[in-house]
């Protein structure tokens, strides 16, 4: 019974986060839509393999974000913290910044761990992340 229950919540976690992803992905093309019609930001996309050793391999997107010299990678990492339904890596030159998802499917930035700390994303938020890495 206990390994049918850990392989439907698996499945379940395999479901989410794809489409979790892809949803964190159009979000940000939206608050930046006015920036990437301007071509001051250009985006892409490129299908990776997300191989975990508990969960197993899925297919998802990464998504990059380049401005001049500057790119950023969005890459998803998994379901790694308690009660989070996804996670995505942010790669930059200044660092790496992490996004999860709860379980109402609202993403937040990860500012620390220990005490856990998180700050909704909202498009007045992640546009001054953005500026704020990128300068």
């Amino acid at each position: 019974m206990l390994q049918r229950e850990r392989e439907d919540k698996t499945n379940e976690i395999k479901e989410l986060c794809p489409s979790g992803i892809k949803s964190f992905f159009q979000c940000l093309e939206d608050w930046l839509s006015d920036l990437i019609e301007e071509q001051m930001i250009s985006t892409s996309y490129e299908v990776v393999t997300v191989n975990k050793q508990k969960s197993g391999a899925y297919k998802t997107k990464r998504f990059k974000l380049k401005t001049g010299e500057d790119e950023i990678e969005f890459i998803p990492n998994g379901r790694t913290i308690v009660g989070a339904t996804g996670k995505i890596e942010m790669k930059t030159k200044k660092g790496n910044i992490f996004f999860i998802r709860d379980r109402d499917g609202i993403w937040k930035q990860v500012i620390s761990k220990t005490p856990f700390n998180v700050e909704t994303l909202t498009k007045p938020y992640f546009r001054g992340l953005l500026k704020s890495v990128l300068s």
